[in-house]
């Protein structure tokens, strides 16, 4: 069977339109997801949610490693093959089918979307090479080892860091870099859809960096069917007056699934961003 889990955060009584969109099309590549969510009075967009989905809120402590390491508690292990950890931070706008036949191709251990060998100066690692944690897949292998990795971890003192910003350094530190390295170490196979080395090259791009914020739209001509939310919502005209980008709303108008409401969803977006 294969689960994923996928995490929502938000302060709104309602799952939004974008998380909808999203659980959608997961829901034709997953036997089960389990919707993971801070604790809140949700009025509305619960009842729209596919049969397979079920709801399970928590305390908001860690974020995204926080949140799916509760919903791991839950589970029993031996009855998934694969279990994918999805967050809510992009907006997906087309199909995964590429992604999801490429994975089973590959059959690596343990895959994800995109990579980064970008090294953040608060990091702990020799190598910082990672899977961008946004979208994770773990095959039966990995599944194995993570209740290893989360016994490795002090979690309780990660849960009770109050400092919003040295917690997120802790989270993309022993999280977000950490898992991948802990699986790398322990022999597993890891690979990424999106090969930022590769990307970066095609792109004449010589220093390691963020590809889903620096060169989204390059990643979005090429195929890519995220954008980070972040993108969306900050305020970037002094950075878009010296640096002109195609704007995100066009970039999701062209390369959007046809099928979709995409203006609903830009509609949407805008609305919140506001």
């Amino acid at each position: 069977m294969k689960l994923c889990v996928f995490i929502h955060f938000s302060n709104d009584n309602f799952i939004p339109k974008y998380v909808q969109i999203y659980l959608k099309e997961l829901v034709r590549h997953f036997d089960e997801i389990i919707l993971v969510t801070n604790k809140r009075a949700i009025h509305s967009g619960v009842g729209e949610l596919h049969s397979k989905i079920r709801l399970q809120e928590v305390t908001n402590e860690g974020y995204d490693l926080g949140m799916f390491y509760k919903a791991f508690q839950t589970l029993e292990l031996d009855n998934y093959s694969q279990i994918a950890c999805i967050n809510d931070s992009n907006i997906l706008f087309n199909v995964l089918d590429r992604i999801f036949e490429w994975g089973k191709v590959n059959s690596f251990d343990f895959w994800g979307l995109i990579d980064s060998y970008q090294e953040p100066w608060f990091s702990s690692h020799q190598d910082s090479y990672h899977i961008q944690s946004h979208f994770l897949v773990f095959n039966k292998k990995a599944i194995e080892l993570l209740p290893g990795f989360f016994q490795s971890l002090n979690l309780n003192h990660l849960f009770q860091e109050e400092n919003k910003k040295l917690l997120r350094r802790k989270v993309i530190d022993k999280w977000e870099i950490g898992i991948t390295q802990y699986m790398v170490k322990s022999g597993l196979s890891v690979g990424s859809f999106y090969d930022s080395k590769i990307v970066q090259l095609q792109n004449n791009i010589k220093k390691d960096i963020n590809l889903s914020h620096n060169q989204y739209a390059s990643l979005i001509e090429s195929g890519y069917p995220l954008i980070k939310k972040k993108i969306i919502m900050k305020n970037r005209w002094i950075m878009d007056f010296l640096r002109p980008r195609l704007k995100w709303d066009i970039l999701l108008l062209k390369h959007g699934h046809r099928e979709w409401k995409i203006v609903q969803l830009i509609q949407e977006l805008t609305s919140m961003k506001k």
